[in-house]
């Protein structure tokens, strides 16, 4: 399945989860159940097909929007504009636009303080914990206790560090 087919499953499940659960909308984060900001998994790419490392989607019945910080307007546009339509936070968030909407969030995947600066009282916020994207078979976190991030993340890579880390604890 090509990328352009998977977002689209992607949004229809979400419109799936929208209808069975009776939402106007349905909150989707940049970040993984563990908050990582450069996750393998990232929810926002597989439904916008925006890869920057902040921001988040709210997907309603018929319109989507992306809200991303000055940083990446204009990579946001180029990637997600023609399903999306993109504010900068934070200069505008949901809370600025919408009213008494019912929208569904994972609660894994959002902490209360980021949910009371998205919307502070402006939309009802109902806890769903339906799974948007399937887990992998292979879950790289419980074979190995250790993993890299790539050179291109970090800026430097593994064995670099621990090399360096290493020639520092020897002066000590």
């Amino acid at each position: 399945m090509d990328q352009i087919s998977k977002k689209i499953k992607m949004i229809e499940n979400i419109k799936k989860i929208i209808n069975l659960n009776n939402l106007d909308g349905y909150l989707v984060p940049k970040n993984d159940e563990y908050f990582t900001e450069y996750s393998k998994t990232s929810y926002l790419k597989s439904v916008s097909k925006f890869s920057g490392s902040a921001g988040f989607a709210l997907i309603l019945k018929n319109k989507n929007y992306l809200f991303v910080d000055g940083r990446y307007t204009l990579q946001a546009k180029k990637q997600s504009g023609k399903k999306f339509i993109i504010f900068e936070i934070p200069y505008i968030w949901p809370k600025n636009i919408f009213k008494n909407l019912n929208i569904g969030f994972d609660p894994n995947l959002f902490t209360y303080k980021i949910l009371k600066l998205y919307f502070e009282d402006s939309c009802n916020l109902i806890s769903i914990t339906k799974r948007l994207l399937k887990k992998n078979k292979t879950n790289f976190l419980k074979k190995n206790f250790f993993y890299t991030l790539e050179k291109s993340i970090v800026g430097e890579t593994a064995r670099s560090k621990i090399s360096r880390t290493t020639k520092l604890l020897k002066k000590k």
